[in-house]
């Protein structure tokens, strides 16, 4: 059986450092396609990372307030992967700007 409390503190304290410095890493215009990709997959793999443990959670008796940290976090990862997602496909699309057909 996994340390729960330990497990979302750790996580916790990932999501608030993330939380704060990726939203000024995304608006970096200096942010290599490379970069972006790499980033996208490291807060994707959290967020992913935070389903499995609220899966695991669930076959466990743990106190309400640990399953709602639990979704909180995970949505908190998903919403960052969202972003560097959005910022990959503008990236990919390339500049747009008004057409001088």
């Amino acid at each position: 059986m996994a340390n729960w409390l330990n497990v979302l503190r750790e996580k916790n304290e990932l999501a608030t450092v993330l939380g704060k410095k990726i939203p000024r890493m995304l608006a970096h215009e200096s942010l290599s396609l490379e970069q972006m990709s790499e980033l996208y997959k490291f807060l994707e793999s959290h967020a992913h990372s935070m389903e499995e443990i609220r899966s695991e959670m669930e076959g466990e008796d743990l106190p309400e307030s640990y399953y709602q940290v639990a979704e909180d976090l995970d949505l908190i990862f998903t919403d960052l992967a969202a972003s560097a997602a959005e910022r990959l496909r503008d990236m990919r699309a390339g500049p747009t700007g008004p057409c001088t057909g």
